[in-house]
């Protein structure tokens, strides 16, 4: 019998640049079939940009998961008393102005029991309360993300939110890794450092426990070298990634810039540490930013923890044939919001 086939496309679309990464299941098997990516030449270039991308990708879906971000997105972990789906959702409609700080009416929201499906803690009160992650974007936010997945002839499936791809491509990567499930009941903290932000989600298991966007990212490497060095913004970039011989002055140059974005991470370790009386055992580092030379040695001296890359694509069946295929080894860590929107195909699959 034939096995059933279905494909995904995962959206990325970022301030600097658009990746899309197309993945197909194959029964229990999984492939990359398709994968682009294009630099954006500024903010009104976006929708033009994703839609030539797209276009220009021999996809075998229309069907497409994106994701939003930024300070129009809000994620809250609340802490409720034991109820049913049906009273959750009650709930979480009456309430949400007490957590959501834009009037209700302008937003989209959902909510999820979290704790392997809403498992009962009692807390140090003695009261039993089940763990819910409530998340509202901008209502204006989330239809330009439809518009422009519509405009390119495609499918919106799921608007989805960049650190909580993050987590699942994290997911995805244990599902093809066997070793890697021997941790699976870790601490960890994922880190993607993109151009103008950096996600952290801060993971127990397969639970997220914690996620925040720090507004420290690849533009301000590019700044201080520019500073530093007296280039052109345009010159700083290039050199930030092809430093050549000149590594040590890009490392001078961007030095006290990564300890200010380690020391705000690490706050965030600190925050989840001191609320859940539990470790972060190691750090994974994923995003173009995270690819600046000595990143990983100035990180795992300010968080005094194991700190690496990882590869979202690792142990993946490569089965695309384009120039950008080729290059996926060397650019994999930039690669992991875009995998875990496309991950969402097997997640739906096995509910």
């Amino acid at each position: 019998m034939f096995r059933k086939t279905k494909s995904v496309i995962g959206l990325d679309i970022g301030n600097h640049s658009v990746k899309a990464i197309e993945l197909t299941s194959h029964g229990s098997t999984f492939a990359l079939t398709a994968c682009a990516q294009t630099d954006l030449a500024g903010e009104e270039d976006r929708a033009r940009a994703v839609a030539n991308l797209l276009r220009s990708m021999d996809v075998h879906t229309k069907r497409t998961v994106t994701a939003v971000s930024g300070k129009s997105v809000i994620v809250r972990y609340l802490s409720m008393i034991p109820m049913t789906d049906d009273e959750l959702g009650k709930a979480i409609e009456f309430e949400a102005d007490k957590y959501i700080p834009f009037d209700v009416s302008e937003v989209v929201m959902d909510h999820q029991k979290l704790s392997n499906g809403g498992a009962i803690e009692t807390h140090a009160d003695g009261g039993d309360k089940m763990r819910v992650l409530l998340v509202a974007a901008k209502r204006t936010l989330v239809d330009e993300a439809v518009r422009m997945v519509e405009n390119a002839g495609l499918q919106p499936e799921i608007i989805d939110v960049d650190a909580f791809a993050l987590g699942n491509a994290f997911e995805f990567h244990r599902l093809l890794n066997p070793e890697a499930a021997d941790a699976a009941s870790s601490v960890a903290a994922l880190v993607d450092i993109g151009s103008k932000k950096t996600s952290v989600n801060i993971l127990r298991g397969s639970d997220s426990y914690f996620t925040r966007e720090i507004y420290l990212g690849g533009d301000e490497f590019t700044s201080a070298v520019a500073k530093k060095l007296g280039l052109r913004p345009e010159e700083a970039e290039e050199f930030k990634k092809h430093p050549g011989e000149r590594e040590n002055e890009l490392v001078e140059a961007t030095a006290q810039t990564l300890e200010d974005l380690g020391n705000e991470i690490l706050l965030s370790l600190d925050y989840y540490e001191n609320q859940f009386e539990s470790r972060v055992e190691e750090i994974y580092l994923s995003g173009g930013g995270s690819l600046l030379p000595r990143l990983v040695d100035t990180f795992q001296r300010v968080f005094n923890r194991p700190t690496r890359h990882w590869n979202p694509l690792e142990n993946l069946a490569i089965q695309a044939a384009s120039a950008e295929a080729e290059s996926l080894s060397a650019s994999s860590p930039q690669w992991a919001v875009a995998v875990g929107l496309a991950s969402r195909m097997r997640m739906r699959k096995e509910k």
